[in-house]
C-alpha cells in the first residue's frame, strides 16, 4: 500500500508539474491580452491630445471638456476590460502557488522515508491544493479583448466648431470589421472577416497583408499590400510561401462615403500546403510559373501531363484556367486521377474527365451532363468531399453550369493532416493526381 502511496505522490507531483507549465503558459497569454489593452488605450489617448490640441486653439474651453469625457471613457472601457483580466490573473497566481506548495510538500514526503510516514502520504494525495491541480481558468482570445481606439473625427471643422463640440470622437473596443477566420489553401489562404460593429452597415471592405508578423498597426517599419477592395466578405489571397507567416488586417466604410474606418487587429498565419505543380520533365510539355503552368509543345509524344505528385486532396478545390487553347480533339481535356501509371489517356478506370468538347466521363464512362466546351479563357473548378469509405462526392463546374456525382476511388487509404495559426485541422484519406492531356500545340493551362 505505501508504495502505492508513493507512486501517487510521483504521478500527483507530475501533475503538478503540468499544471505550473499550462497556468504559467496561460498567464503569459493573460499579459498579452493585458498589455493589448494598455497599449491601444495608451494610443488612443494619444490620437485624442493630438487632435484636440489643434481644435483648442479655436475653443479652448470646450475643447478641454469634451476632452476629458472622452479620456474618462477610455479609462472606463480599460477599466471595464481589465477588471475581470486582473481577476483572472489573480486566479492564476493562486493556482501557481498551489502547485508550487504541492510540490514542495510532495519533495518533504519522498525525502523523509515515505514508507514510515503512511498517514502523511494519505493527507498529502486529499490535500485541497492537490484536488484543485486540475483547474485551469479559461483565457480569452485577444480578439475577444477590447482593443481600443478612436474614431469619427471630421476634417472640417473650423466652420462647424460649436454644433461638434457634443459629438467630436469616439471611442471604439475594436475596428468595426474584424478577421474571422483564416483557412489554408494549397499556396494560398482564404481570409473571412465580419461586421462587429452593428450601429455601422459597411458596403465596402479593404483586406492588406505583409510578410511577417505583425502585432500592431502602428509599427511603421512593415508595408502592407491591398489583397482586395470590395463587398465580399471573404478572400483568397494567392501565390503565397508555403511556411512564410504573413499578417492581414481589414477595415470597412459605409456605402457612398470615403471615409474608411480603422484597421483591425493584424493576425498572422500561415499555410503549409504547397502550391499545384505539374510534373516539369514529361516530354511534349513545358511548365512555367514555379510549374503552376503547362503549355504543350508542337514536338514530343502525345500523352498525359500529371502533377508532379498526388498534391491534391479531397475537401479543397482545385481550378484549371485555360489561358490558350489550340486545336481540338475528342480526347483531350483535363482530370483527376487516382494514380499515375497510365500515359495514353484520361478517359479510363480511377479518373475523372472533362473533355474539350464538355463531356464528363467517370471510369472511362460518359455522363448524360454535359458542360461548356473548354476554350481560351475557360475556367474548371473541381471540389470534392470525401464521404469516407472510398467514396468521394464531386462537383464540377465551368461557366456556371455544374454536374455533381458521388465517386467510387480506388486507391490505398493514406492521411495527411494539415494545420494553420488559430485554424483547426483538416483531415483526408483520399489524395489525387491530376493531369491534363492535349495531342496539339499552344494548349497552356494554369492550376491554382
Amino acid at each position: 500500500m505505501a508504495q502505492q502511496l508513493v507512486q501517487n505522490v510521483v504521478d500527483i507531483m507530475d501533475n503538478a508539474h503540468s499544471q505550473q507549465q499550462q497556468l504559467t503558459e496561460s498567464m503569459n497569454s493573460l499579459l498579452e491580452a493585458k498589455q493589448q489593452v494598455k497599449f491601444s488605450a495608451e494610443q488612443s489617448k494619444k490620437c485624442l491630445k493630438d487632435h484636440f490640441k489643434w481644435l483648442e486653439e479655436k475653443a479652448k474651453e470646450n475643447l478641454t471638456r469634451r476632452l476629458n469625457e472622452l479620456l474618462s471613457e477610455v479609462d472606463r472601457v480599460s477599466e471595464e476590460a481589465l477588471s475581470p483580466l486582473t481577476d483572472c490573473e489573480t486566479m492564476l497566481n493562486s493556482g501557481i502557488s498551489a502547485a508550487a506548495r504541492v510540490m514542495e510538500d510532495g519533495k518533504k514526503i519522498l525525502s523523509n522515508n515515505p514508507n514510515d510516514h503512511i498517514e502523511d502520504l494519505v493527507k498529502f494525495k486529499d490535500n485541497p491544493d492537490t484536488k484543485q491541480l486540475h483547474s485551469v481558468p479559461e483565457i480569452p482570445s485577444l480578439a475577444d479583448v477590447p482593443y481600443l481606439s478612436v474614431d469619427s473625427f471630421h476634417p472640417d471643422l473650423e466652420n462647424k466648431l460649436h454644433q461638434l463640440f457634443e459629438n467630436e470622437g469616439r471611442v471604439l473596443e475594436r475596428a468595426p470589421a474584424q478577421i474571422s477566420e483564416i483557412e489554408e489553401r494549397p499556396g494560398s489562404l482564404l481570409i473571412t472577416w465580419a461586421e462587429v460593429d452593428e450601429e455601422v452597415e459597411a458596403g465596402e471592405f479593404c483586406l492588406q497583408y505583409c510578410y511577417g508578423r505583425v502585432q500592431s498597426n502602428e509599427d511603421k517599419n512593415v508595408t502592407f499590400h491591398t489583397a482586395y477592395t470590395g463587398p465580399n466578405t471573404s478572400c483568397k489571397v494567392r501565390h503565397l510561401r508555403t511556411s512564410t507567416p504573413y499578417s492581414f488586417r481589414v477595415r470597412s466604410r459605409p456605402e457612398g462615403e470615403e471615409k474608411w474606418s480603422i484597421w483591425s487587429v493584424p493576425r498572422t498565419a500561415v499555410t503549409t500546403i504547397p502550391h499545384y505543380q505539374w510534373n516539369n520533365t514529361t516530354e511534349g510539355y513545358s511548365t512555367s510559373n514555379e510549374d503552376k503552368t503547362a503549355t504543350r509543345l508542337p514536338e514530343g509524344p502525345t500523352e498525359v501531363l500529371y502533377s508532379s505528385s498526388n498534391s491534391y486532396r479531397c475537401g479543397f478545390p482545385i481550378t484549371f484556367r485555360v489561358l490558350d487553347a489550340g486545336e481540338k480533339t475528342p480526347f483531350d481535356g483535363i482530370g483527376l486521377s487516382a494514380n499515375n501509371e497510365d500515359t495514353d489517356t484520361l478517359q479510363r478506370s480511377s479518373s475523372i474527365f472533362v473533355a474539350t468538347s464538355g463531356s464528363v466521363f467517370v471510369d472511362g464512362q460518359e455522363m448524360k451532363t454535359k458542360l461548356p466546351m473548354l476554350t481560351r479563357g475557360s475556367s474548371a473548378t473541381i471540389e470534392t468531399e470525401d464521404l469516407g469509405n472510398g467514396k468521394v462526392r464531386v462537383s464540377i463546374e465551368v461557366e456556371d453550369k455544374a454536374v455533381t456525382f458521388d465517386w467510387k476511388v480506388e486507391q490505398p487509404p493514406s492521411s495527411s493532416s494539415l494545420m494553420g495559426l488559430g485554424m483547426g485541422a483538416h483531415t483526408t484519406s483520399v489524395c489525387l493526381y491530376f493531369g491534363m492531356k492535349f495531342s496539339h500545340e499552344d494548349w497552356k493551362v494554369g492550376v491554382e
